[in-house]
């Protein structure tokens, strides 16, 4: 099946509404089924809230309820509405819907191991049930794509680390030459000046010496 398949399961499995029974005919609750089956999701909750505010331990006006919030895609009120129903259930029937319901609801909120979990309780209920058998094929499947991108987050995290660090660390190696050269120049400028000194010592020397040098040569002449 392909993923559209899957969610066109979704919609009609989520809209199945179980018979109101004898006590549970207000006309809330029928108004809000009228109102669901036209589309009208938001008002059929607010009808269904309306039913329940007089008969709140109605099994079916919750689970009609929490079906309402799902279509909205409000799938966190969707799914704790199925959750607290759940322990409630009198019949497997009930109890393998109820699951599938909520593997739905963690399933569109990306939570695929509380998907996989529900969709294994559904199973346990009637394990007859491909849809469900499906629909845990598929939350499997979808973990573990999210592990693999995860992990392949975490890899390009601490590979931008590393090359972070690499950057730093030749950052402060072009530093460091940069001081070493700073230094050699300076050395070669110290010893450039002192070159300099020597040889204007040696000039001056050379000069003194030759002064000198003259002032002592015995006087020439002729030889009477």
């Amino acid at each position: 099946m392909k993923t559209s398949g899957l969610l066109l399961l979704f919609l009609s499995l989520i809209a199945g509404l179980f018979p109101l029974s004898g006590q549970q005919t207000r006309s809330h609750f029928r108004k809000g089924n009228e109102l669901y089956k036209e589309g009208k999701f938001n008002d059929a909750e607010i009808e269904y809230r309306k039913g329940l505010s007089k008969q709140p331990e109605s099994w079916t006006g919750n689970y009609n309820l929490a079906n309402a919030l799902y279509r909205q895609k409000r799938y966190d009120e969707a799914g704790k509405v199925l959750d607290s129903l759940a322990s409630d259930a009198s019949t497997a029937a009930q109890k393998a819907k109820i699951y599938h319901n909520l593997g739905n609801s963690y399933l569109e909120n990306k939570d695929y191991s509380k998907s996989i979990e529900a969709y294994k309780n559904a199973l346990k209920a009637n394990p007859k049930d491909d849809d469900t058998r499906y629909n845990l094929a598929y939350a499997m499947k979808k973990m573990e794509q999210q592990k693999q991108q995860q992990q392949q987050k975490q890899q390009q995290q601490q590979q931008k680390q590393q090359n972070q660090k690499q950057q730093e660390q030749k950052k402060e190696n072009n530093k460091e030459r940069q001081e070493d050269k700073k230094q050699q120049i300076s050395r070669e400028e110290a010893e450039r000046v002192l070159d300099a000194l020597n040889q204007d010592e040696k000039e001056l020397r050379k000069r003194v010496d030759k002064k000198e040098g003259k002032g002592h040569e015995p006087a020439t002449g002729k030889d009477w």
